[in-house]
């Protein structure tokens, strides 16, 4: 016998001493000794001590139990890595914990079965593990920014991609990992390249069979589209090509539509061209959807279409406003205010270079036939209009009215009416002084300040925001529950968790003698350490268009959910405003108010105002906070920038009144502290609130979290 073969009979006989020790021979019962001991031997040293070590455990509680497991455990071990073996013995130990010893050996029997539940969980992909990465790819691909989320039904709503919780289509998690990105990527595509234009929306609305006329559109899109990746982003096209159909049938299927529409391959094919062929499909069986593919909702898409049209119109008209305004400023001396925008000079667009195929900005903005440069927004503006409509409607770069923007600013900074009548709504406005670091001194009475309650928001939000968040949500409160001081029992209460015996034995003796019987024989827990009043500034300038009000706007609603468990009083405003003499605060909510369904419905409301001129927001904030009678007084402001608005108030002279309102609250007592999204903010923050008393956040999303945990340690 040689020595290799006389080494593999002694492991042999090794194994099955060792098992028959652990197991009291049940191999031998099983009648597969030889089989078993020949699988036993052909595993890995470590793989073989695992069983010894757990046979040996399990033996301790049932002998029966661990026979079966030593019997099954290298044909698990076939089927199955370490940690899954265990996983498997742990769920039939769990069985016989807790139904005994035939529910044990019932999991280990039914093998084939775990395996393929345990490699469908394994090798499956889920929301949360891609979640992060598909924010950043997407937005990398350009376009609107779009938020990922996820739904029992995959599609777009132009503004969201919805995505399921967990994709196992493929044995193999980098694969369903795939599946995701192209899913995310072709609901991306629709909005990039026209699908969800504002006259293909309409059109499919009013065709007479939407359902039908809806589901062949949707394969005709899912031709054009996928030739415009083809075209632009070749390396995805090849992952779509080999992971788009389910089986040879499947792909013979969706051959016959792509012989019958080869225009769609064009470069020049749009949706409409895909609503136009529709009738020559109808008589063709459906193909399944490709495996990226989504549904399509028409009413959300128009619903979210409409309201962001109307948002974009306004804001569009604001940024050109103010750049006319810059303009005028920048040119010979002021104009006088006319009854015709027209003479106040004209914006128009003009083609720069080839139309791109997707919602980039192909043009050159011009003012009265001279080219003007765009800011980003305005990049982004015209941008996302574009996805809406292929083009800028005229009505967008129209009527821009200089009544819409009444200050004529001063040289020195200052402001006065233009025609030396304020508003009607101006008349009751606070004074408030701004400090001048040229002058280092302060200029008393020189900000107008109104305050005004934010108009309520839309229907949903709070909803939508309770729903996407409600794991987070659980976990801020329950953070917030461990702050909680230590709760002190209170005696004599009219209502209350328990009875006080010797307020009831004192009222029982007042009714026996004939008295009236108090009501006060309760007692409760009550927290009587925490005597906190928070102020929450939160910025409504132009800049928090888009994700970051959203954040903002999430942000507080967990915030006021969570707060309800400290018992806290908390106020909220808003604040932004044009030129020193425009001063505005937002009521969201005071102080006196409980948080109800219209504090819920302001919060919604919370919408992109014009600019930041911070240093009398925070000295009207920080009197409202002063006038409040609390141990601990706090001022938390959510930003995305640095002070800046008309009239000289920018780098560093914004920067310096705000830190001095800063320095007079903190002489006040009120601790402050800012939070914000702007790199940039290392290079003013410091100065302004101290080394310690700011926040950076790096990404929008972190946003809720973060106030949420900001402001327990300030308050603890």
């Amino acid at each position: 016998m040689s020595d290799e073969s006389r080494q593999s009979f002694l492991n042999k006989v090794r194994v099955q001493k060792d098992l028959e020790q652990i197991t009291g021979a049940v191999i031998e019962g099983h009648g597969r000794g030889a089989e078993l001991v020949s699988k036993f031997a052909a595993l890995e040293r470590e793989d073989q001590d695992f069983i010894y070590h757990w046979a040996e455990i399990v033996g301790k509680s049932n002998e029966e139990l661990a026979g079966h497991f030593v019997n099954r455990a290298p044909h698990a071990f076939d089927e199955m890595d370490r940690s899954g073996v265990e996983a498997w013995l742990m769920a039939a130990m769990d069985e016989f914990d807790n139904r005994g010893l035939g529910a044990g050996i019932e999991v280990l029997e039914k093998l084939p079965e775990y395996v393929q539940s345990y490699h469908c969980r394994h090798n499956s992909c889920t929301f949360d593990l891609v979640a992060q990465f598909l924010q950043h790819f997407v937005t990398g691909l350009g376009g609107r920014e779009m938020i990922i989320s996820t739904d029992p039904e995959t599609y777009t709503d132009t503004e969201k991609l919805f995505l399921p919780e967990v994709i196992n289509e493929y044995d193999e998690r980098d694969l369903n990992f795939s599946v995701y990105k192209l899913t995310a990527v072709h609901l991306w595509a629709q909005s990039w390249y026209g699908t969800w234009r504002y006259q293909v929306v309409e059109r499919l609305l009013r065709a007479p069979d939407t359902g039908a006329v809806s589901a062949i559109f949707n394969r005709l899109e899912c031709i054009r589209l996928d030739a415009c990746i083809a075209r632009e982003l070749p390396g995805l096209h090849r992952q779509f090509e080999a992971l788009a159909y389910r089986s040879a049938a499947h792909k013979q299927q969706w051959d016959i539509w792509h012989e019958r529409a080869p225009y769609l391959t064009d470069p020049a094919a749009s949706a409409m061209d895909s609503i136009a062929m529709v009738s020559d499909f109808v008589t063709l069986s459906l193909p399944e959807p490709k495996r990226y593919q989504g549904e399509i909702h028409l009413q959300r898409i128009r619903e979210a279409m409409f309201a962001r049209i109307e948002r974009e119109k306004a804001a569009m008209k604001q940024a050109l406003g103010e750049l006319q305004r810059a303009l005028q400023e920048a040119g010979e001396g002021e104009p006088e205010a006319s009854d015709n925008p027209k003479e106040m000079g004209e914006f128009s667009l003009a083609e720069d270079g080839d139309p791109g195929s997707g919602g980039e900005v192909n043009f050159e903005l011009r003012y009265d036939g001279e080219q003007v440069e765009m800011t980003p927004e305005l990049e982004a503006l015209l941008s996302s209009i574009m996805q809406d409509f292929g083009e800028v409607p005229d009505d967008h770069l129209q009527g821009i009215d200089p009544a819409m923007y009444p200050d004529q600013l001063e040289s020195d900074g200052g402001g006065s009416s233009a025609n030396g009548n304020e508003d009607s709504e101006l008349q009751d406005a606070i004074s408030y002084r701004e400090w001048d670091y040229t002058r280092q001194r302060y200029r008393e009475g020189f900000c107008q300040l109104n305050e005004f309650d934010v108009p309520t928001g839309e229907e949903g939000f709070v909803e939508d925001t309770l729903a996407k968040y409600q794991g987070l949500l659980k976990s801020i409160k329950k953070t917030f529950e461990a702050v909680l001081g230590e709760a002190k029992l209170q005696r004599r209460q009219s209502q209350g968790d328990d009875i006080d015996i010797d307020a009831l034995v004192e009222a029982h003796a007042d009714f026996a003698s004939g008295r009236e019987m108090s009501d006060y024989v309760y007692t409760r827990y009550r927290n009587l350490d925490r005597n906190i009043a928070v102020m929450f500034m939160v910025d409504m300038s132009g800049s928090t268009l888009g994700w970051v009000n959203d954040a903002e706007r999430e942000s507080l609603i967990l915030l006021c959910e969570a707060l309800e468990t400290l018992g806290d009083r908390y106020a909220i405003y808003g604040f932004s405003g044009r030129t020193n003499k425009r001063c505005e605060i937002y009521r969201v909510k005071r102080f006196d108010e409980s948080y109800t369904g219209l504090v819920r419905e302001r919060i919604s409301g919370i919408r992109p105002k014009s600019y930041t001129r911070m240093g009398v927001a925070i000295r009207h904030l920080g009197h409202l906070l002063n006038m409040t009678r609390a141990r601990t007084k706090i001022l938390i402001t959510l930003s995305d920038g640095r002070p800046e608005d008309y009239g000289g108030y920018k780098g560093r002279y914004g920067i310096e009144d705000t830190r001095h309102a800063l320095l007079e609250l903190r002489r006040d007592g009120v601790h402050s502290f800012c939070i914000t999204i702007d790199k940039e903010a290392q290079d003013y923050l410091p100065h302004m609130y101290g080394m310690a008393n700011y926040a950076v956040i790096d990404e929008v999303k972190k946003l809720p979290l973060k106030v949420a945990d900001i402001y327990r340690r300030l308050t603890t």
